[in-house]
């Protein structure tokens, strides 16, 4: 009896632990083709590497289609190799929370593979996933905006506003309270994001209207963020406040001269990464 008890929780924590992991990442899918006569190809490696390094992977089927999944929210390089063909890097592949992006894909054949095929990737005026409602702020999007925060960053997107008193977010006239927050996929409470400095964010999605089930019993809209991941690079920053700020913590600032504020968030370079594995399909 202590057997199958023990047996149906540890079953039971598998299951959460699953679906945590699918919430708040998105897939890559996609077919590979001959270029000349437009015949699939099977079995052909799929690699999405970011800055170097390689984060999942996959294979493409019998009818040269491919599906990877799950993959952390960012910009990544894929790079897809197969025997008799010319190596090939598309670049700048935006993948976003609880989304699929579609990247289609031709092979050149050839003898002689000394050099990538290398194709800058450009997001495509229809969204082929359809699904929930609303936008998605990339990491060099954010780079660009004056906001320092991320819910100053969530009211660039339509259907979002400031909510006024207790700085929280109404999406679509709804109360600032039916808004719920998610960072990599948990739960937080309202506000919990805002103190994350810009140059840790990796995107910042909000969902006005079609959220999917995986959220839960959401009444209002969902602002969902996502920190960078692992590089190869250092990274930091520094602000110039040119005016006073307020905080939790009282006034901030020299109106004439301006604050140079140093943010909290160093970023250093990884030793090594995990390999995680896509699906097939």
């Amino acid at each position: 009896m202590v057997r199958r008890l023990f047996s149906s929780v540890a079953l039971s924590v598998l299951s959460v632990l699953a679906l945590h992991a699918q919430v708040g990442t998105g897939s890559l899918k996609g077919k590979i083709t001959d270029k000349k006569s437009s015949e699939p190809l099977p079995f052909v490696n799929v690699v999405i590497e970011n800055r170097g390094t390689q984060v999942s992977g996959g294979a493409t089927d019998f009818d040269g289609n491919y599906f990877i999944k799950p993959i952390d929210p960012g910009t990544y390089d894929v790079v897809v190799s197969y025997v008799g063909y010319q190596p090939y890097k598309q670049t700048g592949v935006v993948v976003s929370s609880n989304k699929i992006t579609f990247l289609d894909i031709a092979l050149n054949a050839g003898v002689e593979l000394k050099e990538f095929e290398v194709v800058q990737y450009t997001v495509p005026l229809i969204d082929r996933d359809g699904g929930a409602s609303g936008g998605t702020v990339t990491r060099e999007d954010i780079a660009r905006m004056p906001g320092r925060s991320a819910n100053s960053i969530a009211t660039t997107v339509a259907g979002a506003s400031d909510a006024g008193t207790g700085g929280g977010i109404s999406i679509r006239g709804s109360r600032s309270e039916n808004t719920y927050y998610y960072i990599d996929g948990v739960k937080v409470p309202a506000g919990a994001g805002t103190g994350l400095p810009k140059s840790s964010i990796e995107e910042v999605q909000v969902i006005t209207g079609g959220v999917p089930a995986n959220y839960g019993d959401v009444t209002g809209g969902l602002i969902n963020i996502t920190t960078r991941g692992p590089s190869r690079q250092f990274f930091g920053g520094l602000e110039y406040l040119t005016s006073g700020y307020k905080s939790g913590i009282g006034h901030h600032g020299y109106r004439r001269l301006g604050q140079v504020r140093v943010q909290p968030d160093r970023g250093q370079p990884v030793r090594s990464a995990v390999v995680q594995e896509g699906q097939r399909g």
